[in-house]
């Protein structure tokens, strides 16, 4: 029996546990009778039901009133700015190297370390597309490892969403949102969700659907947005240091890099220098047409691709989900779950950059010669033939009249873009009740399916461009004709890469172009079954406990376009592949009372959990946690979690097919670089087969092959947590929690970048790397950067957060503040400075196109009055620094910042008598412009973090009946 004022107390505990807005908000919760009897419930990170929120990890809660009075539409974006996510994880305004999809990344640990479950169970995909807001009822963040609880991937934590079980009525939402200056950037909404109670249960149905429009680079006023400008040297270097981006201008310290597959051609040959078309006019080039190409330098010819490069990717998407519960006895109740997702989304990017170096084109021999034009012999007094593959000197539109050995085309008669036809379907069935007065059991089984469609765009077909871009003649009628006079090709149409713009015509274009049709298919299955409850009574209290048996099985499909399979086609090429795992686990949780209601120490429990995992591929592995929870004074409770965490390599680690990527990162053996390397640097070139004084390579993305690795072993690790939560009496409705947390893993999944293995080899000369660097006659071929096990990664870091509530100007208000503080934050990474792969603190740095905030703060304040609710909340980035460049390696003394950020945001709602909720939005009313960050890849800056648009609006109406 708990009398009133105790009741009080662990109410006012739970709030300070970070589940204020919850504890205010969810009717079923915590909910006294007249007798004062405690519902249990269960809290994300431990399976055992409970009389209270008070746990020894720490709990994030947000609740679906807060995301209603932001706006929000877009879960994932959302989560990602709260204040205790941090790096840069994939989101619709990741262009280049995005799939529509939209991640969220605990402690900067990767995406893949947090752990997101809904109702307490796996989602088919952790993309946060397949979560509608409407579908909310809140959101629980475990700021803890949780793999004795829920297995691996619970690294960093767990984002576990809680969704609208008991809703009554009909709820129709509309919204629109915008920006007031880049009005392209539009997103629009509706929303149904409809709940009915009856006798034996209740169901609650409900439908979601979101259009978002595309965004151009170009249709931005940000200068660097619409320039793909980089730092050139040391004097430019240190000019951008001091005072950060000069874009334009005598002073200008920057220049623009853009690609060298430009409109007017970019050509290759044995010995002179590359050329391009000078008139560019878009007709039959002649070779007085030709000049030298310029490939960097202030005033260069090569292409800007920045302005036609999607910043916000569009997508549709509609939710469905229905779900419901049965009462099939007083004790025995039935559940089920039913979610469907639909989307279709697409990227963009510059037009085609046909170069034969990567891509299929006429392949030849040629009669290799010295700079005098005298022949190179073999030793049998034969003249060496060279293979190569570009552009016949027998075409008809080769003014050159001698081959190219590589041919560069910026293909703008054509698009180039990437669609996603995604479906998912997830549906649980399961079975929950008591087993008499102290036992309770929940057994579900879970099934998930998602299919999905990618079509590239705007890509070239091999064998139909080895015919064009091979010999071709003139016939009698005037006709320009495949082949030879003596061998014509039939049904062929030669293609004009010289003569610029509108030189390649609709029918060369229809002849060579072919959509590329890639489809991927997943299938997750889980049987869950647990069994808990009160085990015996002990002088402190009641020992409560529970095992539980899980299995799971995951099984991937991919097949890609049999161009990519063949190596045919332009682009990204790769190969089809399946694989499949399961794991089988048993787990356990205890929960032991240790002292009760005495002097500083109302409470001493000592939560205990275990999970033993067996899988398939990897066979057996045990992680347990051990917990603290010390509840001094009713007002005050001290916490602490020591636990062990495994990851297992998800099955697109382990079977995703091979593929290509075009990232950021410049070959330090090129002729423009050639100069400032030592003897000994360019000795570990010229061992690669690079010649004398450089290989022809300016590009600022270099070819990487990526894929899964069969190979790939599990991450282990350990996380600690101490912390305390304190509501003082003598200040009613404050409350605030202070915790301290540490991570470390082994073994860590990641790749090595491109720009790493090539600096490591040909700087450091570090031979593992070189390993990594394929090259041909000098040239790079590609990079690979398939995912390994490297050494180890750690995070540490505060959290503080606090509630208060008080009453004044005849309303409510109520504050929230929650601060997210690194300590230390390393990786193995590759030092730029020793050039050499060694444990780095990425605190506070911006690295390898991921940001580590030392600080993220967010502050909400809500004022109600009466039906006005006024709603105003800040997010704070603290600053960011980082040494490299990306044509320059790290100078000393050289560090290069990003400000910190602070964003506001203000929203009113008025609730009618009527039912009817008006809502409207002003987001980053200062109107702050994204950071120029030198090392970005998505315009320069980094599109997880920071807004892009300046300030929005919205403004949103909702009916209830």
């Amino acid at each position: 029996m708990m009398n009133t004022k105790i009741l009080t107390q662990s109410v006012r505990l739970a709030l300070l546990s970070g589940a204020a807005l919850a504890a205010l908000s969810s009717s079923n919760v915590i909910a006294a009778d007249e007798e004062h009897t405690v519902e249990r419930i269960e809290v994300t990170g431990s399976r055992l039901s409970r009389t209270d929120l008070e746990t020894a990890s720490p709990v994030t809660i947000i609740t679906a009133e807060e995301m209603k009075l932001k706006g929000i539409q877009d879960v994932g974006q959302f989560l990602q700015q709260s204040a205790v996510m941090s790096g840069s994880p994939a989101m619709t305004t990741t262009n280049n190297g995005g799939n529509g999809s939209t991640f969220v990344e605990l402690r900067g640990l990767g995406s893949s370390r947090t752990l997101v479950l809904i109702n307490g169970r796996r989602p088919v995909s952790s993309d946060f597309q397949t979560i509608p807001s409407s579908m909310v009822e809140r959101i629980e963040v475990l700021k803890d490892g949780a793999s004795a609880t829920y297995g691996a991937d619970a690294v960093a934590g767990v984002v576990n969403i809680i969704t609208r079980k008991d809703f009554e009525g009909l709820e129709i939402t509309a919204q629109v949102k915008n920006s007031f200056e880049v009005t392209e950037n539009s997103q629009n909404s509706l929303s149904l969700v409809a709940g009915r109670a009856f006798s034996d249960g209740h169901i609650v149905f409900g439908a979601d659907y979101v259009k978002q429009d595309e965004v151009y680079q170009g249709d931005t006023s940000v200068d660097f947005l619409n320039h793909p400008w980089q730092v050139g040297d040391k004097e430019s270097a240190t000019s951008f240091m001091n005072n950060g981006l000069i874009g334009t201008g005598p002073n200008a310290n920057v220049f623009e890099a853009g690609s060298g597959s430009v409109p007017c051609g970019n050509f290759y040959f044995q010995h002179k220098k590359n050329q391009t078309n000078g008139k560019c006019d878009g007709g039959i080039a002649t070779l007085a047409d030709m000049r030298d190409y310029v490939s960097s330098g202030k005033v260069n010819d090569t292409y800007n691709y920045a302005p036609v490069n999607y910043l916000q990717t569009p997508y549709e998407k509609l939710n469905f989900f229905v779900e419901g519960r049965f009462d099939l006895t007083d004790s025995i109740r039935a559940y089920s779950e039913t979610r469907i997702n639909k989307r279709e989304s697409r990227q963009e990017l510059a037009a085609v950059p046909y170069d034969t170096k990567f891509a299929p084109g006429f392949s030849g021999k040629y009669k290799k010669t010295n700079e005098d034009g005298s022949p190179v012999l073999d030793a049998s007094g034969n003249q060496v033939l060279v293979d190569f593959n570009g552009v016949s000197k027998d075409n008809f539109y080769n003014p050159f009249g001698e081959d190219i050995t590589r041919s560069r085309r910026r293909m703008l008669e054509g698009g180039r873009s990437f669609e996603q036809d995604v479906t998912r379907f997830q549906q649980v069935i399961g079975f929950a009740g008591d087993i008499g007065d102290d036992y309770y059991f929940d057994i579900n089984y879970n099934y998930g399916h998602s299919q999905i469609v990618s079509t590239d765009f705007g890509q070239l077909y091999g064998p139909n461009l080895s015919k064009a871009m091979g010999p071709s003649f003139k016939d009698d009628d005037g006709n320009i004709v495949c082949g030879t006079k003596a061998l014509p090709i039939s049904d062929c149409v030669s293609m004009n890469v010289f003569g610029g713009p509108g030189s390649v015509t609709q029918d060369m274009l229809d002849y060579v172009t072919a959509p590329l049709v890639d489809s991927d298919v997943y299938t997750l299955q889980t049987i869950t079954a647990f069994v808990g409850g009160d085990l015996a009574e002990l002088p402190a209290g009641s020992l409560t406990g529970g095992i539980g048996y899980e299995y799971r099985d995951e099984e991937l499909n991919s097949q890609v376009d049999s161009g990519k399979f063949m190596q045919e086609v332009t682009g990204n090429k790769s190969k089809g592949t399946q694989g499949r795992f399961n794991v089988n686990s048993i787990f356990a949780e205890f929960r032991v009372p240790l002292l009760r209601d005495l002097p500083f120490a109302e409470s001493l429990d000592l939560p205990i959990g275990v999970r033993y995992d067996d899988f398939s591929l990897f066979g057996g592995s045990t992680t347990y946690q051990l917990g603290l929870e010390w509840k001094v004074l009713n007002s005050l409770l001290v916490r602490s979690t020591y636990g062990t965490v495994f990851r297992a390599p998800g099955i697109s680690s382990l079977y995703s097919p091979d593929g290509d990527s075009y990232p950021s990162a410049s070959d330090p053996c090129s002729k423009g670089n050639w100069s400032k390397l030592t003897s000994v640097q360019q000795g570990y070139c010229m061992a690669d087969g690079v010649p004398t004084g450089g290989a022809n390579n300016a590009d600022t993305q270099q070819l990487a092959r990526v894929g899964g690795n069969p190979d790939l072993q599990p991450e282990e690790g350990d996380t600690l947590t101490v912390g305390l939560a304190f509501s003082p009496e003598l200040i009613e409705d404050l409350s605030f929690t202070l915790d301290y947390w540490a991570i470390n893993v082994d073994e860590v999944i990641d790749s090595i970048g491109a720009n790493d293995s090539l600096k490591g080899c040909y700087l450091g000369g570090i031979s593992e790397l070189c390993s990594y660097v394929n090259r041909t006659n000098g040239e790079i071929d590609f990079v690979s950067q398939k995912a390994t096990n490297l050494s180890r990664m750690t995070a540490k870091g505060l959290d503080f957060e606090s509630n208060y509530s008080f009453s004044a100007l005849e309303g409510d208000f109520h504050l929230n503040l929650s601060w997210t503080h690194f300590l230390e934050r390393e990786n193995q990474v590759y030092d730029s400075k020793t050039y050499k792969f060694a444990m780095k603190d990425l605190n506070g740095l911006y690295e390898n196109e991921n940001s580590y905030a030392t600080d993220k703060i967010n502050f909400n304040a809500k004022y109600t009055w009466n039906d006005l609710i006024i709603a105003y909340s800040a997010n704070y980035i603290s600053a960011l620094e980082y040494t490299d460049l990306v044509y320059l390696s790290p100078i000393e003394g050289h560090v290069y910042n990003v400000d910190d950020y602070l964003y506001h945001d203000i929203s009113a709602t008025y609730i009618f008598d009527t039912g009817t909720t008006v809502s409207l939005g002003v987001e980053n009313f200062t109107d702050e412009q994204p950071p120029y960050i030198e090392t970005g890849g998505n315009g320069n800056t980094d599109v997880s973090n920071y807004r892009l648009f300046g300030a929005s609006w919205y403004a949103k109406v909702s009916q209830k009946f």
